[in-house]
């Protein structure tokens, strides 16, 4: 049976009023994009750092106490200053602390584990900090994308990689509606998008895309979509995918920086 869905990414980082139902996690990378994680703090129900994803929260030369509510903090602890650990137990309503000793697991993997075993119901989370550092660091966060969205419905909520420059999620077997622009919101997309399978070869069809295909097979070592621009007036991209995929979508220019 065909599986439909629907995504409508730009709302996570849209200059929204009120809170989005979605999770915050910072991860222990250098956070570049202050314009996005301003908006995104704002916009997110919960918000967790991945061990010294704390720190670099602290380390913002704009803090000033813009991002002190931090709710949770959890890893292995072995990366947390013992000074940033003080600066939010501190606060008016203190972040918890967890010290999960599990050698199995990343603290990104604990993280959501934490969020899926504690939230009610199912949450999306939006890891800031993903594809980024080195080569095996942004390989093990992809590898997140697949180990923790099994369910074929994304039964569990969605998971989300933000990067200082891209926005990049898994998509399931299935037929898939991207909403790119959203009526009456800031435009946060650039044009550059990639969809590439990762753990096995797909057949994908695609709608709104310069270069769009039809029943085109794509794998790792053969052909691969990536470079692919959206269209100036495209609203939404259409992918139907026979295995899952990553797709990427660039971010559009802020802080200064350009869309390369």
């Amino acid at each position: 049976m065909a599986t439909n869905f629907e995504w409508h990414p730009a709302k996570l980082l849209g200059d929204n009023d009120g809170l989005q139902d979605f999770a915050l996690l910072v991860l222990n990378q250098p956070l570049k994009n202050g314009t996005v994680l301003r908006r995104l703090w704002k916009n997110s129900s919960l918000r967790i750092a991945a061990d010294g994803g704390a720190n670099r929260l602290l380390q913002l030369s704009s803090f000033q106490g813009k991002f002190s509510n931090l709710q949770v903090i959890i890893g292995d602890l072995d990366s947390l200053c013992s000074s940033v650990k003080d600066f939010y137990s501190s606060q008016p309503t203190p972040a918890q602390i967890i010290h999960d000793t599990d050698q199995e697991s990343s603290d990104f993997g604990k993280a959501i584990n934490w969020v899926r075993q504690t939230q009610p119901g199912a949450l999306d989370i939006v890891a800031l900090g993903g594809i980024g550092g080195r080569i095996d660091q942004g390989l093990s966060q992809l590898h997140h994308l697949y180990l923790y969205q099994t369910d074929p419905t994304y039964a569990n909520g969605r998971l989300f990689l933000l990067s200082g420059s891209s926005l990049t999620f898994l998509l399931k077997s299935g037929t898939h509606k991207i909403h790119v622009r959203e009526d009456g919101e800031d435009e946060v997309f650039g044009k550059h998008v990639g969809i590439i399978p990762l753990q096995e070869p797909s057949r994908i069809t695609t709608k709104g895309l310069e270069w769009d295909v039809t029943d085109w097979e794509s794998k790792i070592g053969g052909k691969l979509s990536t470079s692919n621009h959206i269209l100036p007036r495209t609203k939404y991209v259409e992918v139907h995918t026979t295995k899952d995929v990553v797709f990427t979508i660039a971010l559009r220019a802020v802080d200064g920086e350009e869309e390369t």
